[in-house]
């Protein structure tokens, strides 16, 4: 029974060093994002276009292990161009990813280079878009992203994200070939520069 508290009151005594040691660090990022809408049939399709990104992350890191939480507030523009009829389609999300991340220390250079890897969901509420005519889209949407960057001089983050969509983005209904409804999820590349203070 005593050692069941010795151990106990260890471990809550690691747990308050580990959060006193944790670093919270907040900061600005944007970036560029290149995505394509993946449909399950090939009766449409949509080439992959250029859009933006912006706005805040936080931080939290425990230095020495080198895991941390990444979670961003993100304002985010999506170009698609359909190939049932050459359409364009713009839409505007709020996503808010949450990462685990892992930060390689390399000893002597970690203040200059730190080599970084993370992966996690992101939700993305859509609040604007020029969807065309019949085509019902997702107000809310959910990617698994992964991705690979670096942390230069202890401030500048370079990360690069693939997200793969778990949920659909938009669906229509092929009324001219099948009768069936088709389903498009989202598929990216985002290319980020984030400022940490």
């Amino acid at each position: 029974m005593m050692n069941k508290k010795i151990i106990l009151i260890a471990i809550a005594l690691i747990g308050l060093s580990l959060q006193a040691a944790a670093q919270v660090r907040l900061g600005l990022r944007g970036g560029m994002t290149v995505g394509e809408l993946r449909f399950d049939r090939d009766i449409i399709d949509s080439d992959n276009r250029m859009g933006y990104c912006a706005g805040l992350v936080v931080d939290l890191g425990i230095p020495v292990v080198g895991l941390g939480i990444e979670a961003s507030a993100m304002y985010t523009h999506r170009n698609n161009r359909l190939t049932d009829g050459q359409r364009s389609f713009k839409r505007h999300y709020i996503e808010v990813p949450v990462y685990a991340r892992y930060r390689l220390p390399i000893t002597g250079v970690e203040h200059v280079f730190a080599p970084i890897a993370f992966t996690g969901p992101t939700l993305a509420v859509l609040f604007s878009d020029n969807a065309p005519a019949g085509y019902d889209k997702r107000k809310t949407c959910m990617s698994w992203d992964v991705g690979l960057g670096a942390d230069l001089f202890r401030h500048l983050r370079l990360t690069a994200t693939y997200g793969i969509g778990l949920t659909k983005a938009l669906s229509v209904v092929d009324r001219e070939y099948t009768g069936t409804t088709v389903v498009g999820k989202d598929r990216h590349w985002t290319l980020n520069a984030a400022w940490l203070f």
